[in-house]
């Protein structure tokens, strides 16, 4: 990790009110997107995760720290110049075919609620300009890959419907790349970790990455169900449901954004079967926000 021990032993036994010993260091795997991850053994039996991460990510980490109710977030012990000290979640990801545990629908509804229409310091926002230069990425991508697409997914970073979506749906905070690689079970429940890509966004972007088919197959396989728990678990934390039209185009608006930012990883590491049916997926959303949207005006 080469962060050197003093750097979150000090601050650690500050907050343990005792000095720990390291007893004993496993390197632990991630994704494609993750950076060095360090399990460290602790001479009280104890372990803590030592890993690369920004300063969106301890921001993140910090606002999901403060919802209540049974919300399963990593727990911070230390943040640090580019890394963050974590306590250890035992468990292991979820299994292909498993269902999302329950404690993860219900950390997502409850934080979605708790920051609706509100921005945590240091989070970065989905806005017109961050849409535009996804676009723009994804674009280049493709067209290294040699995808016709490129043109197509380069064209909607002026979009009107995503810009006027944008204007309308209320924001949150995010996990922003809750995919079921991020989940964790364990004895004490499942945990959602690696808040390095929280955005503000509307909710919904995190219940379309987590209920998505399997990323090695195609784009437009039918999704996973999303049970009532969660709709009704951020409808109890706001106090009164989301009208049916707004989740309808908070949905569409979320599988057109969610497709377009796994673009670039899908460009560079998948084949142009998976990226054109990613495209596809987001081109159908497209029209059906547009749609909603011309609805909703005429309404």
């Amino acid at each position: 990790m080469s962060v050197p021990d003093d750097a979150w032993l000090a601050p650690l036994a500050r907050r343990l009110r005792r000095t720990p010993v390291v007893t004993g260091r496993v390197p632990l795997t991630g994704g494609h997107a993750s950076g060095p991850v360090e399990r460290i053994d602790l001479d009280d039996g104890t372990a803590v995760v030592l890993k690369r991460a920004g300063t969106a990510e301890v921001a993140a980490l910090r606002a999901a720290a403060v919802v209540t109710g049974p919300v399963r977030v990593p727990r911070l012990l230390v943040p640090g110049d580019g890394w963050v000290l974590l306590a250890h979640e035992p468990g292991a990801t979820l299994a292909p075919g498993d269902p999302v545990p329950d404690d993860v629908w219900v950390t997502l509804a409850r934080t979605h609620a708790h920051w609706r229409r509100n921005r945590p310091r240091g989070v970065p926002l989905v806005d017109d300009d961050r849409w535009s230069r996804l676009c723009a990425l994804a674009a280049d991508r493709l067209a290294a890959a040699g995808s016709a697409a490129a043109a197509t997914v380069g064209g909607w970073a002026g979009d009107e419907r995503v810009r006027t979506a944008l204007r309308a749906l209320p924001r949150t905070l995010c996990h922003g790349d809750a995919h079921r690689g991020n989940v964790l079970t364990g004895p004490a429940g499942a945990v959602l970790l690696d808040w390095g890509n929280a955005r503000v966004a509307p909710g919904t972007l995190d219940v379309v990455v987590l209920s998505a088919p399997p990323a090695d197959g195609p784009a437009d396989a039918p999704p996973s169900p999303v049970p009532a728990l969660y709709r009704d678990t951020l409808h109890a934390a706001l106090g009164a449901p989301d009208p049916p039209a707004m989740i309808a185009v908070e949905t569409a608006w979320a599988r057109v954004q969610a497709h377009v930012q796994y673009l670039p990883f899908a460009a560079e590491h998948q084949d142009t079967a998976r990226t054109g049916s990613m495209v596809r997926v987001a081109a159908a959303a497209l029209d059906e926000l547009g749609g909603l949207l011309s609805a909703a005006r005429a309404g």
